[in-house]
Formats: structure tokens, C-alpha cells, sequence
């Protein structure tokens, strides 16, 4: 017993073994530490498994269409403009052919799958355009036995078009939106209706009744744009001290056409882009000798500071556009808004253009006149007219307003000047299509009395000239402004197959269908010897192509959301360019040196719409 006692009180007296401070807690939690770095790991792995399935989904839905299907990669993280100019080469666009007659695909079709799940259907014939477009519900009446009225017949087309399969964008058009925010461009459903109305009626209704005060308006700014371009010129020519002197026509091009749109939308005369001959010489002087445009919310601007942000403003829009193709292309358009607002250095370069872009457009609706379209515009429910202060800018100006501002300054002087610049480049190209087109302009003009003292052209005298308009087509034809146009698909959509034995092609609901204007243009099973420039195939019969009449000329888009500016192009571009050629003949002195045609042609500056990469240098000779 004492023995017991004994060894029980050395047990007791024993001291406990001190450990380390909270080694027996790591003990109890030692399997969830090595569960940390596991559980992420998992989570990634299956983000990376549902990608693919759903990667793999994708495919399949396009094949099981009869497309054969390609994966789309990112090209790059981060874009400078000018910089980074090989990252966006125009082969994108002219390999588009190539590689649907390699793939084999229905009508030259096929898929990609756009980041993780995103399905794009590529176009490049009209029978899958226009069912996309939505051409073929339009004429959804002709099941029907009769058509009881013209009035009938007429709600049911304007009713097909505003539900047909083809009025969507979004999301495909998200990136511009940080550009022209919800105008007209890339707005939908509901608002994108009100807005097209409004624009409808604001900006292009009467313009095309040559009687219609818009219309002479519109004539009237044409004109005056052309004598810009001519103004400018002859400042060349000062300040060369050559009487045939040469420079990049695309800048002298936008600062016309800028100008045209300016004073169209707001009614009121930018003093500032007069060349400093025609201030000298007294034409258009402003008042109280001021060379500057004001706004209603601060005082008058020096002229410096006007020419300055004119110039900063065509700046930011070649910039812009490269921008925004960029984003689309890059691995920040896969990701949430938020992430590349936060992370990307891209969106830094996109908000510092946008500031010029954004002044220059406040500008312009401080400044609009009443009456003008602008002006309009603002009374409109769909712009803000009527609503409260909450949707405003600052300086008072609602936000709908300016996205519809930026959209109309931007897409008035871009087309037309890309057009122009195309047209003129190959007219320098081709000199015997340049001086045929010089008479035909000289015997109409001649005429119509139109003389170097009074060059004011009308709608009456350009519709007589029907080789102008083949040239314009032509170019446009070969260099459409813009190459590509994309609209979601809101409902399955059946193509005619090839073969009339075989069932219909059906396009999934919810893809994104990219219609390759440019591949449309040049398709070689719809026009003969598509890459040549021949403005006769417009006007001759005997080289009358099937594109023409087949939907597949499309150089404004088609559908419900086509451009809303076309009516406006038809008269500017027609007048501009009459007017231009009839005073100078552009030589382009590498074709002077006998150089062939083919090999001088310029290739495609890469952006959302498409200028002769490098510009156009021409040698300007007075006729």
C-alpha cells in the first residue's frame, strides 16, 4: 500500500512538459491547413472543366447546323494605338473569303466560339444576309391570299421589320458603349424604336423633297463643305508655294465633312474651320471680329482654343476607332465591365480620347439653334426632353442627348470622308475613269449653268450624272466603310439550303451573326472579277453582276437597322465629289510613274470603320 501511495504522489508531483504557445491548436487544425491551398485549386479546376463543356457545347450546337466551327483566342491584353498598329492589320478582313472556301460550309458559312460559350455565325452571301436581316419576315404577307390595302400592307411590313430577327445588338455592340453611351447605334428594343423615330424625324424627314427646306439645307451645306475642301487647298498652295501642291487628302476630307454635319444638326456656322485665306480675304467673318464658337454656358473661347479642340477632336476619333475594335479583340471584351474599367490600361487610353470627343459634342448642343435638328432633338421624350435633372450632364445637358450628339457628329464626317477618300484614291489610281468622269461633270454642269462663279450644285443636276454614281458605287463596293456589321439572334433562324431537296439551314437563337459586308462585296460566285475597279458593270447590261440585284450590295447594312444616314450620304457624297472633281484632277505620281494600278492600291487601316491605311498623299492640279 505505501508503495502505491508512493508512486500515485510521484505521478501527482510529475510537472506537465511544456509545449510551444499553440502548437495543440495547429495539431487540431493541421488537415484544414492543408485543405486551403486545395480548395481554390478545386474551385479553379472546375471553373476550367465548365468552360470547356460549355466550349464544347458550343461547338457542337454550330456543327450540328452544318457549320464547320473554329475557337477564338484573344489576341492581346493591352492595345496602344499606332504603337501596337501590326496587332490589328486589315487580314482579319481580307482572309474572311479565303477562309470560308477552305472550311466549305453552307453558302461559305461558318461558326466560332467567341470566348467560353459565345456562338458567331460568319455571312458572306446574301440568302443567309437577308434571312438574318430580317428581309424575309418582312415579306411574311406573301402566304397570304390578297393584300387588302396599301395601308394594311404597309402596317404589316413596318410591324415584320420592328419584330424581325435581325433588330438586335446587344450584347455584340456593348464596347461602344462607353463611346456614344445609348444613342440610336446601339440602343434596343423600345429605345432604340423611340430614338430611331425621333432621329427619323428630326434629322432626315423632308430631305428628300427637293422643295423641303431640309433639302435645300442639306444642298446648301454640301456646297459649302465642298468649298471648304477647295479653301483648303488653295491655303496649300500658299503655304507650298506650288501651284500644284500635295498633302493627305483624308485629314482635309474630315475637316470638310465635320463642318457639313456641324452646321446641318445645329444650324450654326463654325468660324472655326475657316482656312485663314478666307478669313483675310473677309468671307464669313464673325462678330465683334471673333474667330470662335461659344457656348450658352460659358463666355466666348479664344480662336486658339477652338482650333485646338477641333483638332484634338479628329485626333481622339482615329484613335477611337481603334480603341474600340481593340477591346473587342482582346481578352478584357471575355471579362465583366468592372474588370476592365479597373484593371486595363486600355480603358485609360479610351477615357482620355473620349474627353475631346465628349467637349466637342457639348459644344455643339450649347450651341444649336432653334429649329435645328439638334434642337429638336432636345424637346424629344426619347432625348429628354421634358425629364428632370437627374438624367443630366452638369451643364445641363441630358445624357441621352449627348450619346445621340457624339453618335451623329462622329458618323456624319467618318463615313463620308472614308468614302471619299477611298473613291479619290482610286479615281488617282485610275486616271482614264478620273477624266471620264470629268466629262461627264463638265457636260452636266455646262448644262446646267452651273459655272466657277455660281458652282452651287443641286439634286436635279447630280441625278444626271449617272457615271458619278457608278464610280461612288463602285468605291464603295470595294471599300465599305464599314466591313462588318453583327446582330444577335433572337429566334432560330431557317436559311434555304443549296440544294431545294435538302432541309432548311437553322441559325440557333441567341448567337451572334457577323455579316462580312466586305465578303459580300467581293464574293467571287456573285460578281465577275470582284477586286477589279469597274464602275461600267452599274451602267452596262451586258456586265450587270448578280450581286447587284440580289441583296448582296449593301454598303449601308440592311434591315430595320440599317444606317439611319443614308438618305443624307446620297446627297453629300454625289455633291461633294462633283464638285470637287470638277476643279482638281488627283495624281497619285507613283501611277504617274508607271506603276500598276493593282500593286498601288492601298490596304485597310484596321478600326470599326475602315480609312486607306497611311492616308492618301495626292498631287492636286487644277483644271
Amino acid at each position: 500500500m505505501e508503495a502505491e501511495q508512493m508512486i500515485s504522489q510521484g505521478i501527482s508531483e510529475i510537472q506537465p512538459i511544456q509545449v510551444p504557445f499553440g502548437y495543440d491548436r495547429v495539431m487540431e487544425r493541421f488537415p484544414s491547413i492543408l485543405l486551403l491551398p486545395v480548395i481554390p485549386l478545386c474551385i479553379i479546376g472546375l471553373a476550367i472543366l465548365y468552360a470547356l463543356v460549355r466550349r464544347k457545347y458550343t461547338q457542337r450546337l454550330l456543327e450540328s447546323c452544318g457549320l464547320p466551327t473554329l475557337h477564338w483566342r484573344p489576341r492581346f491584353i493591352n492595345y496602344r494605338p499606332f504603337e501596337d498598329e501590326q496587332k490589328l492589320a486589315s487580314s482579319s478582313i481580307t482572309r474572311i473569303l479565303p477562309r470560308m472556301q477552305r472550311l466549305g460550309g453552307p453558302y461559305g458559312m461558318y461558326g466560332t466560339v467567341y470566348g467560353i460559350s459565345t456562338a458567331v455565325v460568319h455571312v458572306a452571301h446574301p440568302v443567309p444576309a437577308k434571312a438574318i436581316f430580317g428581309s424575309s419576315s418582312v415579306n411574311t404577307s406573301r402566304n397570304s391570299s390578297s393584300r387588302s390595302s396599301s395601308n394594311a400592307s404597309k402596317t404589316r411590313r413596318r410591324s415584320s421589320v420592328m419584330h424581325s430577327t435581325g433588330a438586335s445588338k446587344a450584347p455584340a455592340y456593348n464596347h461602344f458603349k462607353n463611346f456614344c453611351g445609348e444613342g440610336v447605334f446601339t440602343a434596343d428594343g423600345e429605345d432604340w424604336k423611340a430614338k430611331r423615330a425621333s432621329v427619323m424625324h428630326c434629322l432626315i424627314k423632308g430631305t428628300n423633297n427637293s422643295l423641303s427646306e431640309a433639302s435645300i439645307r442639306l444642298e446648301q451645306e454640301a456646297n459649302q463643305s465642298a468649298d471648304t475642301f477647295c479653301a483648303q487647298i488653295r491655303q496649300l498652295q500658299m503655304d507650298q508655294q506650288k501651284k500644284e501642291p500635295s498633302s493627305n487628302i483624308v485629314p482635309l476630307l474630315q475637316r470638310a465633312t465635320v463642318g457639313l454635319i456641324y452646321r446641318y444638326i445645329t444650324h450654326a456656322e463654325p468660324y472655326w474651320l475657316q482656312s485663314e485665306s478666307e478669313t483675310k480675304n473677309g468671307k464669313k467673318q464673325p462678330k465683334n471680329g471673333s474667330s470662335s464658337f461659344s457656348s450658352s454656358s460659358t463666355t466666348t473661347t479664344t480662336s486658339h482654343s477652338t482650333t485646338s479642340l477641333l483638332q484634338t477632336y479628329m485626333e481622339s476619333i482615329i484613335r477611337i476607332r481603334m480603341i474600340i475594335l481593340a477591346q473587342s479583340r482582346s481578352i478584357w471584351f471575355l471579362l465583366p465591365r468592372w474588370c476592365y474599367r479597373l484593371f486595363s490600361s486600355l480603358y485609360k487610353d479610351e477615357e482620355e480620347t473620349l474627353g475631346p470627343i465628349r467637349s466637342f459634342s457639348k459644344e455643339a448642343c450649347n450651341r444649336a439653334k432653334p429649329g435645328s435638328p439638334l434642337a429638336n432633338l432636345r424637346q424629344r421624350n426619347s432625348h429628354g426632353g421634358g425629364a428632370s435633372n437627374n438624367n443630366a450632364e452638369n451643364d445641363g445637358i441630358h445624357k441621352d442627348l449627348l450619346d445621340e450628339t457624339i453618335t451623329l457628329l462622329f458618323a456624319g464626317q467618318d463615313t463620308s470622308a472614308a468614302t471619299l477618300s477611298w473613291t479619290l484614291h482610286l479615281l488617282s489610281v485610275y486616271p482614264e475613269i478620273q477624266t471620264k468622269l470629268a466629262e461627264e461633270i463638265k457636260a452636266v454642269f455646262e448644262e446646267g449653268g452651273i459655272t466657277p462663279e455660281n458652282p452651287t450644285v443641286g439634286r436635279k443636276t447630280i441625278a444626271k450624272m449617272h457615271y458619278l454614281d457608278a464610280v461612288l458605287k463602285e468605291s464603295m463596293r470595294l471599300y465599305p466603310v464599314a466591313p462588318f456589321v453583327v446582330r444577335k439572334l433572337t429566334t432560330d433562324v431557317p436559311v434555304p439550303a443549296e440544294n431545294p431537296k435538302e432541309p432548311p439551314v437553322i441559325l440557333p437563337a441567341g448567337s451572334i451573326a457577323c455579316i462580312w459586308i466586305y465578303g459580300l462585296h467581293r464574293n467571287p460566285e456573285i460578281w465577275d472579277r470582284p477586286d477589279e475597279f469597274r464602275p461600267e458593270r452599274w451602267l452596262d447590261p451586258q456586265q450587270k453582276d448578280p450581286g447587284q440585284t440580289n441583296g448582296a450590295y449593301m454598303p449601308f447594312a440592311s434591315g430595320p437597322r440599317n444606317c439611319v444616314g443614308q438618305p443624307l450620304a446620297f446627297i453629300v457624297l454625289r455633291t461633294l465629289l462633283s464638285r470637287i472633281i470638277s476643279k482638281y484632277e488627283f495624281r497619285d505620281e507613283r501611277r504617274w510613274g508607271g506603276e500598276d494600278p493593282s500593286v498601288l492600291r492601298k490596304d485597310m487601316q484596321a478600326g470599326f470603320t475602315v480609312l486607306p491605311n497611311g492616308g492618301v498623299t495626292l498631287t492636286f492640279h487644277e483644271r
